[in-house]
């Protein structure tokens, strides 16, 4: 009975000590405007990186008329965070030949989307 116990106090120990995660989004886009200015400067692609790491790679032609949206646009990036967590995130986002067209930080929290949109 007393292994019974403690076995029973330790697992709800292991149980109690979990955090459940939830998802941050943020979303970066980019206008009509700003994807023609891209083609004519001859940039074709461009690929973001978050922390100096590789997220996504797509076409200039892909835009929006408008913001559309959270959790939606040109890029997307989701980070798995605990409740009440705040992260500060730095991106870059680079053209084909690896030139930098845009960069900053942002910040994400739990269970929120926020976006941005690109402009040049």
């Amino acid at each position: 009975m007393k292994k019974l116990i403690i076995l029973s106090f330790c697992m709800f120990s292991l149980l109690a000590c979990t955090k459940k995660k939830f998802t941050g989004t943020y979303s970066f886009w980019y206008n009509t405007e700003t994807s023609n200015n891209l083609s004519a400067f001859g940039i074709n692609q461009v690929s973001l990186y978050v922390d100096e790491q590789f997220v996504q790679t797509i076409d200039v032609s892909i835009h929006f008329t408008s913001d559309p949206g959270c959790g939606t646009g040109n890029f997307v990036y989701k980070e798995p965070m605990f409740k009440r967590e705040y992260k500060t995130h730095s991106y870059k986002i680079y053209d084909q030949t690896d030139s930098l067209i845009w960069n900053g930080t942002f910040m994400m929290s739990q269970k929120q989307c926020n976006s941005l949109q690109l402009t040049h």
